[in-house]
Order: C-alpha cells, then sequence, then structure tokens
C-alpha cells in the first residue's frame, strides 16, 4: 500500500509553491490561526495551498485564551475556503495543562466540527496524551488523530508510529513522521522556503483520504420528507441553541449526552426543538 504524502506549514516555511516540488503532494496542513491571531502567511499561501488535492487547516491552541473565542477566530478565518477537514493542536509549549485546559479543548474540537460540518482532528503525541488529556476523561478516544511521532531510526513513512497507551493498534489517520528532529533537508523538494518541512503520511490510500472526507461520493439522493416529531435517542453527544441557526452567534444553553431519550416537540430543517433547546437533528436516532 502507497500511503499518501502530505506536508503541513506555516510561517516559518517562508513559501510555498507545490508547482516547484520535485516529490509528490498528495495533501497539504496550512496553519490557520493561533489564540485569536491569524498565522502572518495564511493569505499568502492561499492561492498555492489550494493547487493541493487535499487540504486541512490547524489551529494552535492557546489555554490563556477564552476556548470558544478562539473556536469563532478560527471559523472566522477558513469560513468560505475550500478546505476539507480541520485540527486543533494542542501542545504543551505556551500553555498550561490541566483539566481546564484538557475540557476547553473537547468544547473547540465540537464546536468547530459541528459549525463547519466537516471532521476535526486532535494532534498531539503519545506522550502528551498520556500524560495531559487522558487523566481528565476519555473523550479523546472517539475523534480522528494526527499524531507527531518521530523514529530517530530507519525514518520512512512505511512504518507505525507509536501511540498513545490507550489507543488500539493502527487507530490514527495522520502521522507526522518527520521533521527538523529526525529529518533535515528536503524543504525544498516540497516546495518550500526553509531547510526542514513537516511530512507526514495518512493511514490508507489516497482513494481511503478522499472517501473518508467525502470527496468522492455520488450526488446524494432526493432528500425524504421531514422526519415526524416525537422519541428520539441521542447518538452523537452535541450543543443545544437557544435558537435554530449556525451557533456562531446563539447562545448555548445546553449539551446533550449519548444514550439519552429526547423528545422533539417540532422540527425545523435540520434542527429539532427539545423541551431545553434546539439541537442539530443529525445527531439524533429516530427512537
Amino acid at each position: 500500500m502507497t500511503r499518501p504524502i502530505g506536508v503541513d506549514i506555516s510561517h516559518w516555511d517562508g513559501m510555498f509553491d507545490p508547482a516547484k516540488a520535485t516529490k509528490p503532494i498528495d495533501f497539504v496542513i496550512q496553519k490557520a490561526s493561533e489564540s485569536l491571531f491569524p498565522d502572518p502567511k495564511f493569505a499568502a499561501f492561499r492561492d498555492s495551498i489550494m493547487k493541493v488535492p487535499i487540504r486541512g487547516a490547524y489551529h494552535y491552541f492557546r489555554s490563556t485564551t477564552d476556548w470558544r473565542l478562539q473556536a469563532e477566530f478560527f471559523i472566522s478565518v477558513v469560513r468560505g475556503l475550500d478546505f476539507h477537514f480541520y485540527v486543533l493542536d494542542y501542545e504543551k509549549i505556551g500553555n498550561v495543562l490541566d483539566e481546564n485546559s484538557a475540557h476547553h479543548a473537547h468544547n473547540w474540537i465540537d464546536y468547530v466540527g459541528m459549525t463547519l460540518g466537516k471532521p476535526v482532528l486532535l494532534y498531539t503525541n503519545p506522550a502528551h496524551y498520556d500524560a495531559n488529556l487522558w487523566p481528565y476523561g476519555d473523550w479523546m478516544k472517539d475523534y480522528p488523530l494526527w499524531l507527531a511521532q518521530y523514529w530517530t531510526t530507519n525514518v520512512g513513512p512505511e512504518r507505525e508510529p507509536a501511540l498513545p497507551k490507550k489507543r488500539a493498534a493502527g487507530d490514527w489517520r495522520i502521522w507526522q513522521w518527520a521533521s527538523e528532529i529526525n529529518y533535515v533537508g528536503h524543504g525544498h523538494e516540497y516546495g518550500c522556503g526553509g531547510n526542514s518541512v513537516d511530512l507526514n503520511v495518512f493511514n490508507g490510500t489516497v482513494a481511503d483520504m478522499r472517501a473518508w472526507l467525502k470527496l468522492c461520493t455520488p450526488p446524494p439522493p432526493t432528500p425524504p420528507p421531514p422526519p415526524p416529531v416525537g422519541q428520539y435517542i441521542v447518538v452523537v453527544a452535541a450543543w443545544i441553541f437557544a435558537t435554530p441557526n449556525d451557533g456562531l452567534n446563539c447562545k448555548i444553553v445546553g449539551r446533550t449526552v449519548v444514550g439519552l431519550t429526547v423528545k422533539a416537540n417540532e422540527i425545523a430543517g435540520e434542527w429539532a426543538s427539545l423541551s431545553t433547546g434546539w439541537v442539530r437533528l443529525k445527531y439524533l436516532k429516530r427512537g
């Protein structure tokens, strides 16, 4: 199996032009923001990014800034641009890693995923996952993982990464297998201005990655009639809003619990009205 190769880039790479790459680039992940600031090269790289077939954008989380403000800022930066997935970069540098930070990271991922409607990955490394996330709950086990883990011998994308203790073998989506730490150079081979560049692989083939991101699915069938009101079972935890909209300017009034039976009093498009507020119908199953 040939795994897709991707690069992740930010202003530290100086420039990015896939047309100048001498090695194939199957996907790219661009830094969009950090705290409440865009990456300095986000706009400058935009046209080049869009030349790569599969595209993601990531946000560097700061524990000192309100999680919702960070989520809304990231959304404002990437909304309307043709990215296929998003990532929360949750690292030690510049952060206080405690139970509150872990909880806020969870909120960020949920909020961005529900608002933008595309996959959101968690970027971390095995030691960080085990020490600074798992002790505060097991929510991260259900989220796709972009894993940073570098072998220092026999470096290559065909290997398997070491995983967090609570992660099953093979349970990762993207693996950052190379950086200036273990694979110096190669930046120019991938159209970057710096000496080194972070290299990644997807856990599967290009076709698998496109299928995961729903980039090769047939046109959807004619939608069925609106579902009836009545009893539903919560299948995915979701925010409950005061009114049915995209959530950007709407008050959050609660959160559903997986497995809970709820009553939908009204159906309005993709929204269901519960006794406590409005939730997206796709997170419920007819009971």
